[in-house]
Order: structure tokens, then sequence, then C-alpha cells
């Protein structure tokens, strides 16, 4: 009997033990779980932080950045921009600006546009306005202007020949006393290669005589 009671008592205590050691380790994963909660409750709130800061810099930077151009403008009650600002003159002048930049552009584009349809009209012709040498007449219209450039080009040469032959006959020329007159002081009259009567003066200049001196 006393054998029966100790294996009772024995069994007990294992088994009280067991339940102490169960507890104890749900305890521990417990206080685990709680811990790693409460880190990753941290770190998010933490990430939110920083992103509340991020988006407040960069609200305060956009609202710096356009704070200039807003007072530079000055508005009306109504709304509208005073012109009578100088910050809204300067942007009436940038919008006009750039509305007769626009204009031009698109006058440009229509234009060309325009003469690209036009020379593809013309037979003969290319898209880019050159002529298109298949055809007989583009071919001739294409080396008329080179034949007349030759010729404008021989017809010049021609006349830079004749200029220098007369200049070379000029210089070559040599003049001959006329015996027959003399100057106001008895200088020798000369006669030019066009027959011109002349005497050299004293300061070394020719001096013509309309008429005879005797």
């Amino acid at each position: 009997m006393k054998k029966l009671f100790s294996l009772i008592a024995m069994l007990g205590l294992c088994v009280n033990l067991s339940m102490a050691q169960t507890a104890a380790g749900s305890t521990a994963q417990q206080q685990t779980a709680k811990t790693k909660a409460a880190a990753k409750k941290e770190a998010a709130k933490a990430k939110a932080d920083a992103k509340k800061e991020s988006a407040k810099v960069k609200a305060s930077t956009k609202a710096a950045a356009e704070k200039p151009a807003a007072a530079a403008v000055k508005l009306k009650k109504d709304g509208t921009p005073d012109m009578r600002s100088a910050g809204a003159k300067a942007a009436a002048a940038k919008e006009a600006t750039k509305a007769e930049t626009k204009k031009a552009t698109a006058a440009s584009k229509k234009a060309a546009a325009e003469g690209a349809a036009a020379t593809a009209t013309v037979p003969g012709m290319k898209k880019d306005g050159t002529p298109d040498k298949r055809y007989k007449g583009a071919k001739e219209a294409a080396t008329a202007p080179a034949a007349a450039t030759k010729a404008t080009t021989k017809t010049t040469t021609t006349a830079r020949k004749v200029t220098t032959t007369a200049s070379s006959t000029a210089k070559e020329y040599v003049p001959t006393i006329d015996r027959s007159l003399k100057g106001p002081n008895g200088e020798e009259i000369l006669t030019g290669p066009r027959g011109g009567k002349y005497y050299i003066n004293k300061n070394g200049n020719k001096t013509y005589v309309k008429r005879e001196v005797e």
C-alpha cells in the first residue's frame, strides 16, 4: 500500500513538473511574439513618420517656389492679374511672345507644306524642288543654268583678254616727238597712243595741247 502511494506521489510530481515546463515555454513564446510585434509596429511607425516628413518638405519646397511668382503677379479683387504690376506685365509679355512664336511656327509649317504640294504638282520636279532629269524638259532646265554660266565665263575671259591686250599695247607704246610744235616754255610736244598732243610740265605731269602752240 505504501508503494502505491509513493508511485502516485511520484506520478503527480512528474505531471506538475511537465505542466510547469509547458507553461514556461508558452510564456517565453508569447513574450517573443509580443517583442516581434512591438518591433514591427515601431518600424511601421518610423516609416510612416519619415514619409510624412518627406511630404512636408516637398510641400514646403513647392510653396516656396510658387510664392515669388504669386507675389510678383498681383491680382485684382476679381482674381484677374493687375497689369499695373511689373510681374503681371512680364507674364503678359511672355505669354504674348509664346503665342507669336507658336503662330509663326504654324505659318512656317503651313507655307512649307503648301510649297511641297505645289512642287509635287509640277511635272518634271521632285518633291524637294529639284528637277527630275528623267523628264526631257526638266533635263534641259537643269542644264540651262550650267550652259549660261559657261557662256558668261567665256565672255568674261574674252573681255579680260581684250583689256589685257589693250593695256599691254598702251604700256608698250613709246610716245613720238612732234618737232613742229613747242610748249609754252619750249617744251617738247609728244604724241600719245591715241594721237593726242601733250608736253611734260615742270611738275612732271602731262599737259595736253588743245591747239597748236608756236
